[in-house]
This record gives structure tokens, sequence and C-alpha cells, in this order.
């Protein structure tokens, strides 16, 4: 029983470990390569429409589709918090997910925090100002960017995950 135990572990480990995660810097999210589902690129941009629909059921945009690549945008509500003085403040996010499929058989998720919301208010606020310059965290923002982290991971979890079926 623990043999079994202990191996049910490590297989959810190693794969809840199997896509990279993406993490916030002070150049914003690094690109990500992905293995391309074996369609055809033709059908890789319509399942992206589809999921770009479904995902962002409150609304979307898509655009710069060609023949290998398409960007679509929309609002996360609740794209990350931080707590000042104790209370909890929630912000929208507007990110821009580029997607380009390669020949090779791989993609490249490009994917960026456009604009953030307080309130329905546009900030200035953008995710480099998260960073002093010499690269490290805020203070203000040590609950922002991990909790940014996970709203982006999801996205692009659920369109890895959705293209791949």
């Amino acid at each position: 029983m623990k043999l079994l135990l202990k191996l049910a572990l490590v297989f959810f480990i190693a794969v809840g470990s199997a896509q990279t995660k993406l993490e916030l810097t002070t150049q914003g999210f690094l690109p990500l390569e992905i293995k391309t589902p074996n369609k055809p690129i033709s059908q890789l941009v319509d399942i992206s429409k589809s999921w770009a629909a479904i995902y962002n059921n409150k609304g979307m945009d898509i655009f710069d589709v060609t023949q290998n690549s398409i960007t679509i945008q929309a609002r996360v509500e609740n794209g990350y918090y931080y707590y000042n003085v104790g209370m909890k403040y929630n912000c929208d996010i507007i990110y821009v997910l580029k997607i380009v499929f390669e020949e090779n058989q791989k993609y490249t998720l490009r994917i960026s925090v456009k604009e953030i919301y307080a309130e329905n208010l546009l900030l200035k606020t953008t995710t480099a100002d998260f960073f002093t310059k010499d690269g490290k965290l805020k203070d203000d923002f040590k609950d922002a960017k991990p909790s940014l982290e996970n709203t982006i991971n999801k996205i692009v979890k659920s369109y890895s995950n959705f293209i791949s079926n």
C-alpha cells in the first residue's frame, strides 16, 4: 500500500511539473516553446479561435491572424491581488497572447500584461514597476507577483491543454 501511494505521488509530481511555469521577470514573461499537436497548422489556428471564445466568455479580441499565427487579447477580472495595510485589493488585467506555430512541430507562446485596472480605472502601473532598477521585487508587489504568475499560468495551461485534445 505504501509503495502504491509513493508511486502515485511521484506520478502526480511528474505530471504537475511537466509544463514549464512562466515566471514574471523585469522584461515580463519570457516566451514559451511547446510541442505542437499532430494537427495541420490551419486547424490549430481555428482551434485557438475556439479556445479564445470559450475561455474568455466575457469578450476578447482576435487579431493579426496569419496562416501560422494568431494574437488574442482579453480581460481577466481579479488577474492579481495585493495587500496594503491589511486590506486586499484585486486588479483586473488585459493580457495579450501571441501564438506562432512553426513547421518544426513546435509553437511559441508570448504572453504579456498590456493594461492593469483597479476598480475599472486604468492604472499607470506596468509589470516592470513590480521590480527595482536592479531587478529585485519591490516589497509592495510581494503578493502581486505570485498571484499574477498564477493567473498567467492558468491561461497558458488552459490553452495548451485545449489544443492538445
